[in-house]
């Protein structure tokens, strides 16, 4: 295992319009002196940034990139004109880049991934870019790994190893996360997507049911299908349970009348149907890494900032007819 490539990937779109103050590329140390013949490249890559963005998630030649996230991550992430996840990837969720592929990421928050390129000799013993890469319907390419736990404590155990400085250990737990990734490909090998119409179904009644309780029975009954078979096609199609999906639609609308109102955050909470602040503060922290009010006086600040300096641009440019 060894680091190649320690940087951020490049932003899409003109650099001069891109503050990237923030954005680190990094590598604990241990990671640095590994070797060069590995079949595994491991860094880590930590983007701080709250406005949204655009970023290319590059997979090298001849290998696959797979990114783990390590922290409640909201994203967009498309292949071409298909998308084939918009949400929030919890700790423990991944995405998977093909050898040579480019993935468009539209990020709206904080990032933090744990990525391992994993090199051909390796992929040609493993069906991890193959177990995977399918079609279902009319469904993209099933890309994302849905959050597993022990995927998840493997990737913070290599966060936390700053100090540790065996080779064989670190390789280790890399090899043991593309393994675990395997299995998780080949157990959903055989199960299909939930097509985009019965998931669009399942929003609408999320949204619909919003302030008050919601099943998974009640979301199975609105995509037509048993509570077992929606459950598995709806876990491959989204990344996630259906009880973290109905949470994320939670917060996501609290999200828009934190910015939208100024109603107290017991009133936004009860709206999105939490029974309790605190309760609401707990989940919303959990997927966005702060509490509301924070989040919403962060992105207030960012709102202010933006328009500022727009203003400034405005007073110094004389042609603008203002």
């Amino acid at each position: 295992m060894t680091l190649l490539n320690a940087k951020p990937v490049q932003e899409v779109g003109p650099p001069d319009c891109v503050d990237r103050s923030g954005v680190t590329g990094q590598s604990q140390s241990n990671l640095s002196d590994l070797g060069t013949h590995s079949e595994i490249v491991m860094d880590r890559w930590t983007d701080k940034r709250v406005h949204a963005r655009r970023e290319a998630l590059v997979a090298p030649a001849g290998g696959g990139l797979l990114g783990i996230a390590l922290a409640p991550t909201r994203v967009r992430l498309l292949n071409g004109a298909d998308m084939i996840f918009d949400g929030v990837m919890s700790s423990g969720m991944s995405y998977v880049c093909w050898p040579s592929q480019t993935l468009q990421a539209e990020f709206a928050g904080p990032a933090d991934f744990l990525r391992l390129s994993v090199a051909e000799g390796l992929l040609q013993k493993q069906p991890l870019m193959h177990g995977t890469r399918r079609m279902s319907g009319d469904t993209a390419f099933a890309s994302i790994i849905p959050r597993d736990a022990l995927i998840d404590l493997l990737a913070r155990t290599l966060r936390i190893t700053d100090e540790v400085r065996d080779r064989g250990y670190i390789e280790t737990l890399a090899r043991a996360i593309v393994v675990r990734a395997t299995h998780i490909c080949e157990s959903n090998a055989d199960v299909s997507a939930l097509p985009k119409w019965r998931l669009a179904r399942v929003v609408d009644y999320i949204e619909l049911h919003m302030s008050g309780p919601i099943t998974v029975e009640a979301l199975a009954t609105a995509a037509g299908l048993s509570r077992a078979h929606f459950t598995a096609q709806f876990r491959v199609a989204t990344g996630c349970r259906p009880h973290d999906f109905i949470l994320l639609q939670r917060v996501e609308a609290a999200k828009r009348l934190l910015l939208g109102t100024t109603g107290e955050l017991i009133s936004i909470a009860l709206a999105v149907g939490f029974q309790t602040q605190a309760h609401f503060s707990d989940v919303f922290k959990r997927f966005v890494g702060q509490s509301p009010g924070r989040w919403r006086r962060a992105r207030l600040a960012e709102s202010t900032k933006g328009e500022n300096l727009s203003e400034r641009n405005l007073d110094l440019n004389p042609e603008s007819g203002l």
